[in-house]
């Protein structure tokens, strides 16, 4: 699908500014005297499932006018601060001329030394022109089979740049979309042709782990074969995926063969706006319905699956764009350069909080938090939970029920009309008491 560039959301107005709080303001809980009661959310850390690697965007891969993301920019998208959103994954373009590979180093090294943990993986679009069958970037087109190797150097030197200048590429992707060939960089390939070339050429991309198939739907098609050949599986480090209608498809669910392997599952790209139908200016207005009933009801519920289908990455397409996490400024949509957005407060409820190496672990939920749709996870000797209510009534009074008793806990809620602000949480024992908002997304860290 076509690529435009994207950004940020205006900050909330002065009524909502009032409501917010710091986003990374700790609650300090009252604590209650009164016996435990029945819990509403149990949670079992002793049942584990996948290890997070991290929740992040996309840097502009074709520049534009925007150009690349300016230091402040990028500092709010991975910074852990106040009113900023805790990317720990960045996804930039791996260009096939070496000469555009120095564009996006300037903000590459800013979010892996001004972030916690980052994460950088570049995905190629296209061979260079003289590679392909077609012998063009876009349009897509075959990578030439005496071309293998060759195509393996440019990966490999596209890493081996970055690396002078002081950018690790954590993940190097063979192919974006390789079912995909529009107008645009492009270039075809099957699931058979990209096990062989990991199988053949893989080990010759040095410092970095491969990455395949980044399919438009997470087409499984494109990865099986790769998994099920030992020496190519050997040569790469994850299986990826895109949104793009992957839930009609039935590929928005949990993937055996690559946990069986031990391969996690990144969800590398996906984009919705089409909440523009209401009127492209409502981007700029922090308490818009159709903006926040889009950013709740489809873009937080695909997090919410994608974590409950085991995956271990959730990479939203370009982080400054009018529908994204901050804004670009283009006057049509109303929105301010670098400022963040609706999307972005409701995104860093998962990435600022949910942390690489974190592990989800399970719970269980009674009849009255039947709305909530909940994730858990364990790290850094915290338990963290992301609840989405996208009910219209609020679940006052919610017991979170762990296995070891509290001492403090922070509460932190995104809705309509709230930008990450701190609410009340009550600690008594195990358990965590808080309201849990109508249409909302929160996050509940508690700590012994």
């Amino acid at each position: 699908m076509m690529r435009t560039p994207r950004t940020s959301l205006l900050a909330a107005g002065a009524a909502v500014a009032t409501a917010v709080g710091l986003l990374a303001t700790s609650v300090l809980p009252a604590h209650a005297t009164s016996q435990a009661v029945a819990p509403s959310i149990t949670v079992d850390t002793g049942t584990t499932y996948q290890t997070i690697d991290g929740f992040g965007a996309a840097t502009p891969i074709w520049g534009g006018a925007g150009g690349q993301w300016t230091t402040s920019e990028t500092q709010t998208l991975v910074g852990m601060g106040n009113n900023q959103l805790g990317l720990s994954i960045v996804r930039t373009g791996l260009s096939p001329a070496s000469g555009e590979w120095g564009e996006a180093v300037s903000c590459l090294k800013t979010a892996r030394s001004y972030g916690s943990n980052v994460k950088v993986l570049a995905s190629p679009w296209t061979a260079p022109a003289n590679f392909k069958t077609n012998n063009s970037r876009t349009g897509g087109g075959k990578l030439k089979a005496d071309f293998y190797d060759d195509y393996a150097g440019h990966l490999n030197s596209y890493v081996q740049y970055m690396k002078k200048q002081g950018v690790t590429i954590d993940v190097t992707s063979v192919q974006n979309e390789p079912d995909w060939h529009p107008d645009y960089d492009s270039m075809d390939w099957t699931g058979t042709e990209l096990m062989s070339f990991v199988r053949d050429q893989g080990a010759k991309v040095k410092d970095t782990k491969l990455m395949v198939a980044e399919s438009m739907g997470f087409d499984r098609s494109y990865t099986d074969p790769t998994l099920q050949n030992a020496t190519a599986r050997d040569n790469i480090g994850y299986v990826g995926g895109h949104l793009y209608d992957a839930e009609n498809k039935g590929n928005l669910s949990p993937y055996p063969l690559a946990a069986r392997y031990g391969k996690n599952q990144w969800m590398t790209e996906w984009n919705l706006h089409a909440a523009d139908g209401s009127g492209s200016n409502i981007w700029g207005d922090p308490a818009n319905q159709a903006v926040w009933n889009e950013s709740l009801d489809t873009i937080m519920r695909t997090v919410h699956a994608s974590m409950e289908s085991n995956w271990s990455a959730y990479i939203w397409w370009y982080g400054r764009r009018f529908y994204s996490f901050v804004g670009d400024g283009e006057s049509q949509y109303g929105t301010t350069k670098g400022a963040v957005l609706k999307r972005g407060y409701a995104f860093s409820q998962y990435s600022k909080y949910v942390r690489p190496g974190y592990q989800r672990v399970a719970l269980t939920k009674s009849a009255t938090a039947s709305p909530l749709e909940v994730t858990a996870y364990q790290g850094d000797g915290k338990i963290t939970l992301v609840m989405l209510n996208r009910s219209t009534s609020a679940v006052n009074d919610a017991v979170v029920q762990v296995p070891r008793d509290l001492t403090k806990a922070e509460y932190v809620v995104t809705s309509q009309s709230l930008n990450a602000a701190s609410r009340p949480v009550t600690v008594n024992g195990g358990q965590a008491t808080v309201d849990v908002p109508a249409r909302s997304i929160s996050t509940l860290v508690i700590a012994p």
